[in-house]
């Protein structure tokens, strides 16, 4: 009786641990793009599931239980999620323990920027740019938009921007993007 206990027991950390990743993409050739991304994931034990960001059978709970434990969203012009999902249903799963990366550019579409507000990122309105008139790249057509970033000044993060160590500078041409704090009672 206690092995079944313990059996039982080793299930559900198993089933807690779980790696089942749902990865929403603009288009698929984004899988491609990134497929270095996405093979460090794999390698590291996470199951991928790639769907279309605006697929109309999307969903994140099945039977009211967590479908995923992770949501990548490679998708930053979609303007509304498919099926189920939404902001709410997203913002609903981050509550509940599940693990969101999104990435975005200079078209972003409302969903993202939605999705962004509810976590209290506020991004920069369309089209718009970081401009930084010091660090600027010498290449650039005189907006200042295409920023140097030197790898000493990088996060030391290796999964995200590999070895400072062994990279040169970092281009950075994109949107801005500002933490909104929100005032605690």
């Amino acid at each position: 009786m206690c092995w079944l206990k313990a059996l039982s027991l080793l299930s559900v950390i198993v089933i807690s641990q779980s790696m089942e990743t749902l990865v929403l993409l603009d288009n698929l050739s984004i899988r491609e793009t990134h497929s270095l991304f996405f093979k460090s994931l794999q390698q590291r034990g996470f199951q991928l599931t790639y769907r279309s960001a605006d697929d109309p059978s999307l969903s994140l709970v099945k039977y009211g239980t967590h479908i995923y434990k992770h949501l990548v969203i490679f998708a930053p012009s979609v303007e509304e999620f498919g099926g189920n999902v939404n902001v709410e249903a997203i913002t609903e799963f981050i509550d509940n323990g599940g693990n969101v990366l999104v990435a975005a550019n200079s078209n972003v579409g409302d969903a993202i920027r939605e999705l962004a507000a509810e976590v209290g990122v506020e991004i920069d309105e369309e089209g718009a740019h970081v401009i930084d008139h010091m660090n600027y790249d010498v290449s650039d057509e005189g907006q200042h938009t295409t920023i140097v970033a030197d790898s000493e000044n990088l996060l030391a993060a290796p999964t995200i921007v590999g070895d400072r160590t062994t990279i040169g500078p970092i281009l950075y041409r994109g949107i801005g993007m500002m933490s909104v704090t929100r005032g605690v009672l």
